[in-house]
Formats: C-alpha cells, structure tokens, sequence
C-alpha cells in the first residue's frame, strides 16, 4: 500500500465545497439585508402614514365622520390658526406653537409634515394656489391677493401649517384628497419626509 497514491481529494470533491461556499455566501449578501429591513424606516411606511394624515383630516378631524370630505370652517381655520378654542376633533397640545403640525395630527416628533389646502376661488389661476381664510369678509381667497393680510394684527389665516417640504421629490412622500370648503372644491395636500 505504500506506493499507491493516498491523497484524500478529488477535483469533484473541490468543486462540490466550492459550489456550497459560494452558495453560502450569495445567501448572506441576499437575505441578511432583508433581515435587518424592518429596523429602518422606508419610503414604504411614509406612504402609510401619509395617506392615514390625509384620510383622518379629510374625514374627521377637519369636519365630521358623518360627512366624510367635507371640511369643516371653524375647525379647519382653527388647525391652521393653531387653535382650538372650537372643540374640533384634533389635538392641541402645545397652542400656539405653529410648528406642533405633527402633535395635532398624532405624528411622533421625529417625523415631518406639511398640510397645505389649495384652489382657485377667483376667476383666474390655475387651481395650485395656497388659500388664506378672510376673515374680514369671512371667506375663501388665495394667499396671493392683498385680501389675505398676514400681519400681526390680522385675523386672516393662511391654510397652511408646517415646515417646508424638501426640494427633492425623492426625499418626500405626498397625498392629496379634493374636498369641500365653504361650499368650494380645494385640494388638501399632505407631504411627509
């Protein structure tokens, strides 16, 4: 037996163990991202959360289960006003803090969002224009004419609360809903990043 050749390997036998390590690895560089998915936030729940934001403004918080879409004025002045002397449907914990959006509307603090009502009420434009409550004449106009005063006197309330969203469309998540205003057709538009 000492002359035959007792090497304990073949060429198949390296290219089976081969085969099952690279296999492993593929596996690891495939799955183990996949694992780990659930711990990071993605554009996927933004989604979720924004289109649940607009869904609850659109039918509870800024009017009544009872007439889905249809936007209350004094609960819908009052979010945007950052009051809620009315007793509307939303939570005010920190009145008068403009930027607590996310507070009124259940959002944890870590995440960003803008709510902002859009329409054309006058006869020209083209229906992207950010409305303002006048409150002098008691009624609708766009944030644009001069019958919106924002001043620090004026009563007049811009129908629109939170930060500005990001310049790149990919960093932010939006959804949009038509409803009613003070018998207008307007565009609540809701943005999270």
């Amino acid at each position: 037996m000492r002359g035959h050749n007792r090497r304990g390997q073949t060429t198949l036998d390296f290219a089976f163990g081969m085969s099952i390590f690279i296999a492993v690895v593929l596996f690891i560089f495939l799955f183990v991202p996949g694992i780990l998915e659930p711990f990071t936030a993605g554009v996927q729940e933004e989604t979720v959360t924004t289109n649940r934001v607009a869904d609850e403004l659109t039918h509870g918080l800024l009017g009544s289960t009872r007439t889905p879409k249809v936007l209350n004025r004094t609960c819908t002045v009052e979010f945007f006003a950052d009051n809620n002397s009315a007793g509307c449907n939303y939570y005010d914990a920190t009145p008068g803090d403009p930027e607590n959006v996310t507070e009124r509307i259940g959002l944890d603090e870590g995440q960003n969002v803008n709510v902002t009502v859009y329409g054309n009420v006058s006869a020209g434009g083209d229906g992207r224009e950010v409305l303002c409550w006048d409150d002098d004449a008691d009624t609708l106009v766009e944030q644009t004419e001069a019958a919106c005063d924002t001043g620090p006197t004026s009563r007049d309330v811009p129908l629109k609360a939170g930060d500005s969203p990001p310049m790149r469309n990919d960093d932010s998540v939006s959804a949009t809903r038509v409803v009613s205003l003070f018998r207008e057709d307007v565009t609540v538009e809701v943005v999270m990043w």
